[in-house]
């Protein structure tokens, strides 16, 4: 008996039966309803429990680096001398809107780690609408489609062509 116990030990601890390796043994309860605590990136989203998770079928612009802050004499910071917004810094600021302190259900596709280990994920908002999609149909984000991942690529292609008709976003600028 203890062989027998011993052996299903090894047997479903070794790593070929960890989530890494059989993404089947994997449970999605606790994506069930998970809050964002940050947006890192308009499609990377960091989780209460610490985990980066990417957006899937999308390509977010990259928000400029903040150049060093004008000070005067004093120390107090001028203000800059152009009020206009980047449509990067908009379009992180509209995904930060969103779902910033918010919780989120999210899905898995096939694949569920990209080719830096994060994982893939569809993220639905508390309304029901889906973050990946709005994103796109806002035009802040260019479209990514990449196999085994294709669960939702009609939608992502229709929200793209939405924006880039609409000239939103990074759509608009051509």
């Amino acid at each position: 008996m203890k062989i027998l116990f011993s052996l299903l030990v090894f047997f479903f601890a070794s790593p070929v039966f960890s989530t890494e390796l059989n993404p089947l043994l994997e449970t999605s309860a606790k994506y069930g309803h998970i809050k964002v605590v940050r947006v890192l990136s308009v499609d990377t989203l960091l989780l209460e429990n610490d985990e980066k998770v990417s957006l899937i079928g999308l390509i977010g612009p990259t928000p400029p680096k903040r150049d060093d802050v004008k000070r005067d004499k004093y120390g107090f910071i001028v203000p800059d001398e152009d009020p206009t917004t980047s449509l990067e810094v908009e379009a992180f600021r509209f995904v930060k809107g969103l779902v910033e302190g918010k919780d989120v259900r999210l899905e898995f596709d096939a694949e569920r780690r990209d080719d830096f280990g994060m994982r893939t994920v569809y993220a639905f908002l508390p309304d029901g609408k889906m973050l990946n999609e709005e994103i796109l149909r806002q035009g802040y984000a260019q479209l990514k489609l990449r196999m085994p991942n294709m669960r939702y690529a009609d939608r992502f292609r229709k929200a793209y062509q939405e924006a880039h008709r609409e000239m939103r976003g990074l759509q608009g600028q051509w």
